[in-house]
């Protein structure tokens, strides 16, 4: 259900004609920017024009339910486009109440009737997010800094390693999870034969195709090739889509024994893992994202045990391998030894839809290019996982929620723990 607020202001343009009189550069200078000043001046100061510019201003603060003086007059800037049709700008701590307030937008109308000028401004957003979401303040500061003078290299090449005959989805989800989570470059190893379709399905990450022998998956051949790409990334990323032939599993365990970053094993790269756990004794900068299924693989034990025994083998493994561990479900589990078991609360049963993990492995793998430490990088990506899930349910409800939906909130998701006091 969207949620619409509304404020209306009403000026005589006599009584700011008075005004303007005894001081108009004061007045201006006191209400308007520099950029309203400007455009006020080629209509020659005119009464109507300021009239009009200072009554939306004050029905913009009605919107956000203020009133001018919790937000100061020049946090809000009324533009106009080429044909003359007003628009906002907003600063300061107008940002920081829209997003309190789910309000992702304001338009407004100007109109001068004789001695009249009337401003109707109409903020829009969405009711459920706005009264259901809750966010955690601790995560704020998790967050990557990231500063002014940055450019793409400082916030990370990533590579992910995936895909294969009819699942490119996969690799599609992590690639654009990653980029919406922050990540300056990602790299997309895929087989030869994924080619053409991830060029046309990814337009901001970088492609690179490596030999499959028409296969349609990753082969030993392809492993010259990846090696050959990872030598100035920062993290990989492994398993979305990418099939447990024996092949692909061959590239998993000689990636973890020569890759020195850190890495994150997902989906088939699991599932290959199953087959030798032991592999993860090579390495121990590594998160691994089972789903209950998937660790019942790895840990030799049934799905209902481990269920009701989450916590326990979260750690268990953990422990083991001296790696993080992030058992995916209902209340996700993150692990690390000598760090407190994190349980993360946001999210909800409508992301319980094919291709959500591939959406949290590339979250992950994004925050370890920021810089962010295993641990850390796991449970931010966890909880802002499930804040952009239920800022999808807010607009599209739990069943028809899809894991695009969840990506695309993933913006929206950080924002809000930004603004978060």
């Amino acid at each position: 259900m969207k949620k619409i607020t509304t404020g209306i202001d009403i000026v005589n343009i006599d009584r700011m004609r008075k005004t303007l009189f005894k001081n108009a550069d004061r007045f201006l200078e006191r209400i308007f920017t520099e950029d309203e000043i400007n455009y006020i001046s080629t209509t020659g100061k005119s009464p109507e024009t300021i009239a009009g510019m200072f009554a939306a201003k004050e029905a913009i603060s009605k919107v956000l339910g203020t009133g001018i003086g919790a937000i100061g007059w020049r946090d809000i800037e009324i533009r106009h486009n080429q044909m003359g049709k007003p628009y906002v700008k907003i600063f300061g701590k107008l940002e920081e109440r829209m997003s309190q307030l789910i309000i992702h937008g304001i338009e407004i109308s100007i109109s001068h009737e004789r001695d009249i000028a009337l401003a109707f401004a109409l903020g829009y957003g969405n009711r459920e997010e706005n009264e259901n979401i809750r966010i955690d303040g601790p995560m704020k500061r998790l967050l990557p800094r990231r500063p002014k003078e940055g450019h793409k290299g400082n916030f990370g090449r990533l590579a992910l390693i995936g895909g294969s005959s009819g699942m490119t989805g996969a690799p599609y989800l992590s690639s654009m999870a990653a980029l919406r989570t922050g990540a300056g470059l990602v790299y997309t190893l895929v087989p030869k034969a994924l080619e053409l379709t991830m060029s046309i399905k990814l337009t901001e990450a970088i492609i690179r195709s490596v030999e499959d022998g028409g296969r349609g998956h990753l082969t030993r051949e392809s492993l010259p090739q990846i090696l050959g790409n990872l030598d100035k990334i920062d993290v990989v990323a492994i398993g979305p889509g990418m099939g447990t032939h024996e092949d692909s599993c061959y590239i998993l365990e000689q990636l973890v024994k020569n890759y020195r970053g850190p890495m994150v094993i997902d989906a088939d790269g699991i599932n290959c893992l199953a087959h030798n756990p032991n592999i993860l004794s090579h390495k121990n900068r590594i998160v691994i994202t089972p789903h209950v299924g998937e660790m019942s693989r790895l840990l030799k034990k049934e799905i209902a045990h481990i269920e009701e025994n989450r916590i326990y083998y979260s750690n268990y493994l953990s422990n083991k391998y001296n790696i993080v561990v992030v058992l995916k479900g209902h209340r996700t589990v993150v692990s690390y030894p000598g760090e407190e078991t994190y349980i993360n609360e946001s999210g909800n049963v409508g992301m319980a839809t094919a291709g959500s993990g591939d959406v949290l492995t590339g979250m992950v793998a994004s925050f370890l290019a920021q810089g962010l430490g295993l641990f850390d990088a796991s449970k931010l990506a966890v909880y802002c996982h499930g804040v952009a899930g239920d800022m999808a349910r807010a607009d599209r409800g739990e069943h028809g929620l899809i894991a695009s939906d969840i990506m695309e909130n993933i913006p929206g998701a950080i924002r809000r723990i930004q603004l978060q006091r």
